[in-house]
């Protein structure tokens, strides 16, 4: 570990670099301390500190994780310009047919995180923090991006234990399966109060290159109008413009723009 005037600092980062190496679903206080050499009192401030500033969090399980702040770091990082040009316009059209809130998510790693939305002008709306994450089984977005995953890491998705959020959230592989499936189908998803009460979802997947899943663009809004009844007509123009974004997403032009971005 370099040497720095300011001690703290490389201990906070050493604990970071721990979490972020954990492949087995979070790491416990004692693996922490292992891992970086440091005192049980040490690992703990540090890992309160940054539960605090949600740089890392606890799992279904109590295990230390990254947090959802260096999710949205991640996602800055990788989000090209050219890409909130192309999603915005569709956001703010999609929020004025529906009169809804309307967002963008990427994935990241093993969740969703939103990066651009359109917000209803209705007093009593769904509206997000830009940078939010949730998880893939609980929700719309999650979901129908779930179901467009290679079958292998659905799978993995599935074996973990999964977190109810709410009575109605489904924690149950077999019907998550059927679900899935029903997505891929449709080609949208619909989602009632699965992570926040009174709240409904439909969302569309985005896919980038060789037709691998990208995000998804979603509606939100409380469940009193954002009904049953209208989950097939808001289904149907949010596929419209989640197509058409593909389209440009997977034009040569764009990704060569990616790629001399990211150079």
């Amino acid at each position: 570990m370099p040497g720095t005037q300011i001690k703290v600092f490389d201990k906070i980062v050493h604990v970071v670099d721990v979490l972020a190496a954990s492949s087995q679903g979070g790491v416990t206080l004692r693996e922490v301390q292992d891992a970086s050499g440091l005192s049980k009192g040490t690992v703990f401030r540090i890992l309160r500190s940054l539960e605090l500033h949600n740089v890392a969090a606890r799992n279904g399980d109590g295990a230390y994780v990254l947090g959802t702040r260096v999710l949205w770091w991640e996602s800055c990082h990788r989000q090209n310009p050219d890409l909130s040009k192309l999603v915005r316009p569709r956001l703010e059209k999609l929020r004025d047919l529906t009169s809804e809130t309307v967002a963008f998510s990427l994935l990241v790693g093993d969740r969703t995180v939103v990066v651009e939305q359109a917000t209803s002008p209705h007093a009593t709306s769904t509206r997000f923090l830009v940078g939010a994450s949730a998880p893939l089984h609980a929700g719309a977005t999650g979901r129908v991006i779930l179901a467009h995953l290679p079958a292998a890491r659905r799978k993995t998705v599935l074996s973990q234990r999964l977190e109810r959020f709410t009575e109605r959230t489904m924690t149950k592989r077999k019907r998550l399966e059927q679900e899935l499936n029903r997505c891929v189908a449709q080609g949208f998803a619909f989602s009632e109060g699965e992570r926040l009460y009174n709240t409904s979802s439909i969302a569309a997947p985005v896919f980038g290159p060789n037709r691998e899943i990208l995000g998804a663009i979603s509606v939100s809004g409380p469940s009193d109008r954002l009904t049953h009844n209208k989950r097939n007509s808001i289904g149907a123009l949010l596929l419209k413009e989640s197509r058409l974004l593909t389209e440009q997403l997977t034009r040569p032009g764009f990704i060569e723009k990616r790629v001399l971005a990211a150079s």
